[in-house]
């Protein structure tokens, strides 16, 4: 019944129930993901357990958000990010689109959603290979999907978009600090 409004703040919101007799009280999270990565979510719950273990005391120093924003504003220049896309993109004139979709106007009402778990065999198969070649999983995953796109498209060259995971490069204190760290690539 609640529903996070991504147009205003906040995006994270904190429900408590209390069970009646027991004395026991229960937090629920609401978050929208825009705001907050799996780290953040981890690190938000273990402040939490410690803060109801009377450990507060124990907790490290904040460290702002705006820190690591600063940091990125700080370092490339928005032209220097610009000439490096055009040059690993200057050749590409329109989207790579599956299935023929280029003037698709529909609302994705008719599209239809498959799904398929990895056998815990497979997974480990896909993680050892990964190992085997000093990249990660979803390096092997975007490279499938490369080629689902260029079988699907007609085509031998394809651009999407993925999600870099930022916080490898956000510096000291990146793996403590709450905040979404995330970046939307080509």
């Amino acid at each position: 019944r609640h529903r996070i409004d991504v147009r205003q703040a906040p995006l994270l919101r904190g429900f408590v129930a209390a069970e009646a007799g027991t004395g026991r009280q229960y937090l629920q999270l609401l978050y929208h993901h825009l705001a907050i990565d799996h780290t953040t979510l981890e690190r938000l719950l273990d402040e939490v357990r410690l803060l109801q273990q009377g450990q507060g005391a124990s907790l490290p120093p904040s460290l702002p958000f705006r820190q690591f924003v600063a940091q990125a504003r700080l370092g490339v220049g928005a032209a220097e990010h610009e000439a490096y896309f055009r040059a690993q993109l200057g050749e590409v004139e329109e989207p790579t689109l599956p299935f023929g979709l280029q003037g698709y106007l529909g609302n994705g009402g008719d599209i239809e959603e498959a799904r398929l778990n990895l056998s815990t065999e497979l997974a480990g198969q896909l993680r050892q290979q990964a190992r085997r070649l000093g990249v990660s999983v979803a390096c092997l995953a975007h490279l499938a999907w490369g080629q689902v796109l260029a079988r699907a498209s007609g085509r031998t060259q394809v651009v999407f978009g993925t999600v870099l995971f930022g916080r490898l490069q956000g510096g000291a204190g990146a793996d403590r600090a709450l905040g979404l760290f995330i970046n939307t690539l080509p």
